[in-house]
């Protein structure tokens, strides 16, 4: 009986419109079903436990799959670029989702990440212009850099209790969301994580955050108060810049430094209250900030 589909076995075979994996399968290699153009659906036989990087990579037609309970890792790329799909099922076997396992998926709308899963890898959904939701299980400690980049209609997004790093970029350019919550778990947020994210109007940052980090809302047009928890100890380079709404501002009294250009064209920014513990401000911290009082 077959026991393996080997790496690349059925690469761009444009024509294939359907396939039955028997049940004696239990690996398919990499890059298996690469660029079937017109593969509509397939199901995934229990005994299989391993999909290999970029296995479905290119099926622009895919437009459902049944992930089995056996499988424990979806790879790299696995589903990257299936334009048509729509939905997927993420069976509680999964413990990772791996770089770009979703990137480039634009028809795709909705997803649970069970709480089975540990880490979201980088990239994972970047690009999934048409996600609106998801929901972030519980077993969830890191979100990956670039994890939702670009995802422009993602208005909803919940994170697991257990999440304690956010990695640069993951919500770049989410132009639809309009707030998030950070749960008490995250201890690190990496640069530019809310870059360009214009609709987001308000947002609270933990005491267990210790930094914000550099462009972490550059660009958040639509920003109008913030609340700097008292664990973050320093504000970034540029910040928020560009943070024309912004009129409020809380920061918590464990910031001692304001890097070079924190709040640059905070054009609506009417007054700031710093702690007594800021020792350095950086250079043009708040130029443009017109309406600041002196």
């Amino acid at each position: 009986p077959i026991a393996l589909i080997a790496n690349s076995a059925f690469y761009n075979c444009d024509n294939l419109t359907n396939i039955t994996i028997p049940d004696s399968v239990t690996n398919i290699g990499h890059y298996a079903f690469k660029g079937c153009l017109r593969l509509t659906s397939i199901t995934i036989p229990d005994s299989v436990t391993s999909i290999g990087q970029g296995t479905f990579e290119d099926c622009s037609d895919l437009t459902t799959i049944t992930i089995p309970g056996s499988v424990t890792s979806i790879g790299r790329y696995t589903f990257k670029a299936c334009t048509s799909l729509t939905s997927v099922i993420i069976p509680d076997s999964v413990t990772s989702i791996e770089q770009g396992a979703f990137q480039d998926c634009s028809s795709l709308i909705t997803i649970t990440i069970p709480d089975s899963v540990a880490s979201i890898g980088q990239g994972t959904f970047q690009d999934c212009s048409d996600l609106t939701a998801i929901t972030i299980g519980n077993g969830v400690t890191s979100i990956g850099q670039g994890a939702f980049q670009d995802c422009r209609d993602l208005t909803t997004i919940t994170i697991g209790n257990r999440v304690n790093s956010i990695g640069r970029y993951a919500f770049k350019a989410c132009t639809s969301l309009t707030s998030i919550t950070i749960p008490d778990s995250v201890t690190n947020i990496g640069q530019g994580t809310f870059q360009d994210c214009i609709n987001l109007l308000t947002i609270t940052i933990p005491d267990s955050v210790t930094s914000i980090g550099q462009e972490l809302f550059r660009g958040c047009s639509d920003l109008t108060n913030i609340t700097i928890g008292n664990g973050v100890t320093s504000i970034a380079n540029g910040a928020f810049v560009g943070c024309t709404s912004l009129t409020n501002i809380t920061i918590g009294n464990g910031v001692t430094s304001i890097g070079n250009e924190a709040f640059v064209n905070c054009t609506s920014l009417s007054s700031i209250t710093l702690p007594d513990n800021v020792t350095s401000i950086g250079n043009e911290a708040f130029v443009n900030c017109t309406s600041l009082s002196s």
